[in-house]
């Protein structure tokens, strides 16, 4: 698949995507008493297991050696060119475009069973940072208001 056919992909799967989290967004605002920010907490939840559904079964990922009966990360990537338009249409696309959280929900399980000693550095420092990054762009942007 050629750079822009892959862009276009994941451009087409985004646009749906965040449409998808806008929707989803107003009806919880419309159909339940709940406070707003469950409305995301659903759609994080919803947009991880779909992103980690479609990588997985995209790319026939497998969690259990069926020979050894052990837990790791045994991967046969399809490299052909329905699994790539797949990949960037859905995995990046869509989903990423629903939520981004559900890529780093994504990394984080493949982290576990690839480089599990790099997954608390990677929840711990991103929830910090990204919590700070937050906290100093809102007092920034009132601040030059």
């Amino acid at each position: 698949m050629t750079f822009m056919a892959g862009m276009l992909m994941v451009m087409l799967g985004g646009g749906l995507g965040a449409i998808l989290r806008y929707g989803s967004q107003e009806a919880g605002k419309r159909w339940t008493n709940l406070p707003g920010w469950t409305s995301i907490f659903a759609v994080n939840i919803i947009g991880s297991f779909a992103i980690a559904f479609s990588f997985g079964w995209l790319q026939a990922l497998k969690l259990i050696d069926d020979q050894n009966m052990h837990l790791s990360v045994i991967q046969h990537y399809q490299d052909d060119l329905s699994t790539a338009m797949g990949m960037h249409l859905i995995v990046v696309g869509l989903c990423g475009g629903f939520t981004t959280f559900s890529t780093f929900s994504l990394d984080n399980i493949l982290l576990l069973y690839t480089k599990p000693w790099q997954l608390t550095f990677n929840v711990v420092m991103s929830l910090l940072f990204a919590t700070l990054a937050a906290w100093g762009g809102l007092s920034l942007g009132g601040t030059i208001s």
